[in-house]
């Protein structure tokens, strides 16, 4: 009966060994768990800080135009004349930085000019009108 005892108290013994053990397991690896949990959040935190940043530097000429508010042959006037700087293309397409569209902006304010009216032609009939006149003073005796 002794040896009995014994062998149950030993494996009482070792069962409260193991469930200390097992709580530590445990605890390492939920504080593990916590960390790659931190890790994927920052990571995830990259990349969705940086996706809008990438895709937005450069823009077309149609929508540097569009941002502008000028016409395609202003927008290439501007390349030309250094105002804005190019990008690489993307295949046949010229592209313009963000970051030279955002500088002509703030050095020409953010609104943009006002296109202006075509004003009618001037009518010819005042020219012909003085004409005629001149020539009937011209012809009177």
């Amino acid at each position: 009966m002794k040896d009995t005892n014994k062998d149950t108290s030993s494996t009482q013994h070792l069962t409260a060994m193991d469930s200390g053990t097992e709580s530590t397991l445990l605890r390492e690896i939920h504080h593990e768990l916590r960390r790659l949990r931190e890790a994927v959040g920052v990571i995830q935190a990259r990349i969705t800080q940086a996706a809008p940043v990438q895709a937005a530097r450069a823009v077309t000429v149609d929508a540097a135009r569009a941002l502008l508010g000028c016409g395609r042959s202003q927008v290439f006037a501007l390349l030309k004349a250094g105002a804005l700087s190019r990008a690489p293309k993307v295949g046949k397409t010229a592209m313009v930085t963000v970051e030279s569209i955002e500088a002509l902006q703030e050095r020409f304010g953010r609104e943009p000019t006002p296109k202006l009216k075509r004003q009618p032609a001037r009518s010819t009939s005042t020219g012909r009108e003085t004409r005629e006149a001149i020539l009937r003073m011209l012809r009177q005796p």
